[in-house]
């Protein structure tokens, strides 16, 4: 495995960690075909700038912000987001080398997982700290808790099955017996406990605003949510310390076997057609769970080389993302 540069630490979404107030609009001049136009434009909209896009045909993409015109390449121009506009990285330079790439997309995976668990532990949090007034006066957030918590549901399912399926299997011939048991036991011990979580968003529904139910309901699911969060953070660590650095011996096994040709994003490409969802109808979703640095990243790890493919992932963030501060507190 690589050595990792030093993680940013993870945001608290519910501050204005993208921008405190609205920065100055900018003007990205390129192509509407050009992916590395649309890498720069979600680039600038997880900045919270508002971009005016200039159709300029297949030339270079490049920038006027303000006075100034910024040419060069995808770095540079990624660097010079960072530099003018603050906020969570953009630049993927510093990504991790020789890491296999599946055991990368897991890795990103896990991130968002955590960081929407963390965001709905807080939310849940804040809602059991309200009095009576403010709890009738959002009513609706349990309905909205719901529906979200069920879209991240469905991504932890996906991802846990993805590793049932793929992961396990291969390691089977490089990883002790034990540790591939332990994990698969740990997505059937938090079942019970995702199924409680969502039985308590059913009765904030279903109960009076501001009554004694209710006060009890809410501890319940700020619980229920904070054990969930440990559960993850826990089983995640594990998973990246103990199981994913086996990849690599698991890859250099299978070579030997003589299983060559083999392209590099042969095992993404697994990943992908067993979490259809995730990164279909629930991808904006799951990429608000991201830095913008690793949303490019995981965008140009599970297109496969494809453009189009990329491009559709980016548009479906650009068009979402104005929305983010609804489905995170």
């Amino acid at each position: 495995m690589g050595n990792c540069s030093p993680k940013p630490k993870r945001r608290s979404r519910s501050s204005k960690t993208l921008a405190d107030t609205s920065p100055p609009p900018a003007q990205l001049h390129g192509s509407e075909t050009s992916l590395i136009a649309w890498r720069i434009r979600v680039a600038l909209l997880y900045k919270r700038v508002a971009v005016e896009f200039v159709e300029c045909g297949d030339n270079e993409p490049f920038l006027r912000c303000g006075s100034e015109t910024v040419t060069g390449s995808e770095e540079s121009l990624l660097r010079y987001i960072d530099n003018r506009y603050g906020g969570p990285p953009t630049d993927t330079a510093t990504e991790t080398e020789g890491r296999v790439m599946a055991a990368e997309v897991i890795v990103v995976q896990h991130r968002s997982i955590q960081q929407h668990v963390e965001d709905m532990a807080r939310w849940a949090a804040k809602m059991t700290a309200a009095s009576g007034d403010e709890w009738k006066g959002r009513a609706a957030e349990g309905r909205r808790m719901g529906k979200l918590y069920g879209e991240l549901v469905e991504i932890m399912l996906e991802h846990a099955q993805m590793e049932e399926r793929f992961l396990f299997p291969i390691l089977d011939r490089t990883a002790d017996y034990d540790v591939c048991r332990t994990a698969n036991e740990q997505h059937g011990r938090d079942l019970p406990l995702m199924n409680g979580i969502k039985e308590d968003l059913k009765s904030l529904i279903a109960i009076d605003v501001g009554g004694p139910l209710y006060k009890e309901a809410l501890l319940n699911l700020s619980l229920r949510f904070r054990t969930l969060l440990e559960h993850c953070k826990q089983h995640f660590q594990e998973e990246e310390r103990e199981l994913l650095p086996l990849l690599e011996v698991a890859e250099s096994v299978m070579r030997k076997e003589g299983e060559e040709p083999w392209p590099p994003n042969r095992w993404v490409q697994q990943m992908m057609d067993l979490m259809e969802q995730t990164h279909s109808r629930l991808f904006a979703f799951f990429a608000a769970g991201l830095f913008p640095h690793e949303a490019l990243r995981y965008v140009g790890l599970v297109s496969g080389g494809d453009d189009q493919r990329a491009i559709a992932m980016l548009r479906a963030i650009a068009i979402s993302i104005d929305n983010w501060p609804l489905i995170t507190i």
